[in-house]
């Protein structure tokens, strides 16, 4: 069954086969993805993967750091503008 026959059914006013239909093309649809995504996996499996650069772990690194950085410098500004006095 497909759309045209789901249609058909629902302006006959038979619930049976509007139901049917659905399930039938709904069913269909399903069908065609997972074998499309089971396609795309198994690609996947087979090609070799470029390793990417952690530069996220050296991101969050850095913005850690920065806080601290930060801080530090606050603390040796006022402590040499204490010297300074």
């Amino acid at each position: 069954m497909d759309t045209i026959e789901l249609v058909n059914a629902a302006i006959a006013g038979d619930h049976d086969a509007v139901m049917a239909a659905f399930d039938a093309t709904m069913a269909q649809k399903v069908s065609d993805a997972l074998e499309l995504k089971k396609v795309e996996i198994a690609s996947n499996l087979l090609t070799p993967q470029e390793e990417v650069p952690s530069d996220e772990s050296t991101e969050a690194e850095t913005e850690v750091d920065g806080g601290t950085n930060d801080a530090t410098e606050t603390s040796t500004e006022s402590a040499s503008s204490t010297e300074s006095a």
